[in-house]
């Protein structure tokens, strides 16, 4: 007996639908980032961890304010600051100054793997200090290239409402991480909508708005 053919639940096809658009602006904006932002895109990525999205906006807008990059600054005070509040301020301000001391040799990293997104994911969740395998993908697509996934827990939930029964558990190592990522693939050809569009698409539904 032949599986019926995949589709995407009515929901999520209306506000696919309705924010279609706004999706593929969104993509573009990734891929006009330029280099000099790169740097401040791992920041984000390095905070956004069990923190809120736009508290880590707002700390790497001050960061971009200070030129942290390039000048030495005392951050912890920033990532401290209720106003925008990180959690685990202590261990992603050292992730931030390990970030800031090599990030030289991994611009040159990411331009040589940029064309191989998954093997630039691994040389990435090896190379950055607060960075796993969803760190590494947020940042990548936060750049413009796109390819691995974002397995955050909101994601999976979604990915489990929509039939992906690999996303009932959220992933403890790189082979049940690539198992969901192969899984949620799979499902993305089978429906026809790009993997970056429908991970835009939960997060504007978590979120009411698409951030990145």
């Amino acid at each position: 007996m032949e599986k019926k053919p995949r589709v995407f639940p009515e929901f999520y096809d209306s506000a696919y639908q309705n924010m279609k658009a706004d999706i593929i602006q969104r993509l573009e904006d990734f891929r006009s980032v330029p280099e000099h932002d790169w740097f401040y895109e791992a920041c984000y990525c390095i905070l956004t961890p069990q923190s809120k999205a736009v508290h880590a906006d707002l700390v790497v807008k001050q960061l971009i304010n200070m030129n942290f990059e390039y000048k030495d600054a005392d951050i912890l005070p920033l990532l401290r600051n209720p106003l925008h509040y990180i959690r685990f301020h202590n261990q992603k301000t050292k992730n931030l100054l390990s970030l800031k001391e090599q990030f030289p040799s991994i611009r040159d990293l990411i331009k040589q793997h940029a064309h191989a997104p998954l093997q630039l994911r691994d040389v990435l969740t090896d190379r950055i200090r607060g960075f796993g395998m969803k760190e590494s993908a947020h940042f990548m697509r936060n750049i413009g290239i796109f390819g691995p996934t974002i397995l955050d827990r909101h994601i999976l939930k979604h990915l489990l409402a929509c039939g992906i029964r690999s996303a009932k558990k959220p992933p403890t190592n790189r082979s049940s991480y690539i198992k969901i990522e192969h899984a949620w693939l799979r499902y993305c050809k089978q429906v026809n909508i790009p993997m970056v569009e429908m991970d835009l698409l939960f997060w504007a539904l978590e979120t009411g708005f698409i951030l990145k």
